[in-house]
């Protein structure tokens, strides 16, 4: 894999509005794009594409478990 590249990370939670604001959080001024993906059926689950610019595989991986270690956060892809 040749850096830096966008990389997309899915990000499932509860609620969509909690789950812009985090991206926000995470990526901190890094260049970013936050897109709402799905609702699940039971309209419980949002899900969300965030593309991030990522120099490195040990920040790809850093942002991964920012995404996974925040409550509002239920399943990262």
């Amino acid at each position: 894999m040749k850096y830096p590249c966008i990389w997309t990370y899915t990000i499932i939670g509860q609620d969509e509005e909690d789950l812009r604001l985090l991206a926000g959080e995470v990526a901190k001024g890094t260049p970013h794009h936050v897109k709402f993906s799905k609702l699940s059926e039971g309209k419980r689950y949002a899900s969300m594409h965030v593309d991030i610019e990522v120099a490195s595989e040990e920040e790809r991986n850093r942002y991964f478990k920012a995404f996974q270690s925040d409550p509002r956060v239920k399943y990262v892809l």
